[in-house]
């Protein structure tokens, strides 16, 4: 019964990661507008942040990171418990296990500064916002930092979720780098603007 739950809590783990992964896209496509149209882009998250069901899947949203965290926290720690080594899930030899953990902490910590700076911020003039912090380099660091972490979560989340579902061909592999290294450079692609105009 024990391990029915277990694959129950895992499948759900997956599915919350799954809709964070889409709302990511999501989150990515609303900010390429920064790059073409001042006006629009301001315009937009104006109307986007009025609305009732944008509210609601934040609410949503973030009680499903709450899950998702305290499910992978709970998943790890009962691993390493483990009393049979046998069953015992081994970590991958190239990624120290300190160097995961602290990724997912930055995620984390990452997630809550920009919910916490975004939701203080004046939406009627999003994008002069956004231009006076990234033209500090140390925000320039938090967010690549932020978005490298996003990344590298997104990679092993991922292709975990692949594996799960039986698919490990190659071409999944490569499919699962590009679009982490599309989401990658798009985020990065705001802060970097600032210095290249």
């Amino acid at each position: 019964m024990n391990s029915i739950k277990t694959i129950a809590l895992k499948k759900t783990m997956a599915i919350v990661g799954l809709a964070w992964f889409v709302y990511v896209i999501f989150h990515l496509l609303t900010l390429i507008n920064f790059h073409y149209d001042v006006i629009g882009f301001n315009d937009y998250h104006v109307w986007l942040n009025q609305l009732l069901t944008y509210q609601l899947l934040i609410v949503i949203l973030l009680v499903s990171l709450i899950f998702h965290l305290y499910v992978g926290v709970n998943r790890q720690i009962a691993n390493n418990h483990s009393r049979k080594t046998s069953y015992k899930k081994p970590y991958p030899k190239l990624i120290p296990r300190w160097v995961a953990w602290s990724g997912a902490s930055i995620l984390l910590a990452f997630i809550v500064f920009h919910f916490i700076q975004m939701r203080t911020l004046d939406d009627s003039n999003l994008h002069q916002h956004l231009l006076e912090i990234f033209s500090d380099p140390i925000m320039v660091l938090i967010y690549f930092f932020g978005t490298s972490a996003l990344c590298a979560h997104l990679h092993h989340g991922l292709s975990n979720v692949l594996q799960t579902l039986g698919i490990t061909a190659k071409v999944f592999s490569t499919s699962v780098l590009l679009i982490v290294g599309f989401i990658f450079i798009g985020f990065i692609s705001i802060p970097a603007s600032v210095y290249v105009k």
